[in-house]
């Protein structure tokens, strides 16, 4: 449980403080705020903590990390690792601005798939299965909150964007 709360604190603290110092010459317009809790909840949220949660699955202690689910170590652990570190690298990306117009959409959709995903599986494992292990049912949380807050931030950040915004957005022209 320790983990989870973890990330969600260090996201919306993390947010809060960079609305209060933001220095953009939109700050604290609805656009910005909005466009600074997607950052953050992808960059750090789905990002930084997932690269930590991937380790964890890869790592030296993926034989307790898999007890805390309520499994013993597998090759699957190690597939769910790279998929954990796979979605991190690409909501990591998104701190980039040239690269934040086209990855934010794909790091959303990739969270998305990924965390309902294993939230079926926890949720599968919990109710039918009886695994009440503590990383199995807080995971639940996160695994359905995270890309839901995700998609109405990016739903929220591309129809509130100022023209200039948009129009940062390259285009290739239609052949």
């Amino acid at each position: 449980m320790p983990f989870f709360v973890a990330i969600w604190f260090t996201t919306v603290v993390g947010w809060l403080i960079h609305v209060a110092v933001d220095k953009h010459h939109h700050r604290r317009t609805r656009h910005r705020v909005v466009e600074l809790a997607l950052l953050w909840l992808m960059v750090c949220g789905a990002g930084v903590w997932g690269v930590l949660g991937g380790l964890s699955h890869i790592g030296p202690t993926s034989d307790q990390t898999a007890e805390q689910i309520g499994y013993t170590q597998s090759m699957f652990q190690w597939e769910v690792g790279w998929g954990d570190l796979a979605v991190a690298v690409l909501a990591i990306g998104c701190a980039w601005p040239r690269l934040r117009g086209t990855w934010l959409t794909a790091a959303v959709v990739a969270l998305a798939i990924s965390f309902w995903g294993d939230a079926w599986g926890h949720f599968n494992q919990w109710v039918f299965h009886g695994n009440t292990a503590p990383a199995n049912v807080y995971a639940l949380p996160s695994d359905i909150l995270m890309p839901l807050l995700a998609i109405i931030l990016l739903v929220m950040y591309r129809r509130g964007a100022p023209a200039a915004d948009a129009a940062a957005v390259p285009v290739r022209p239609q052949a």
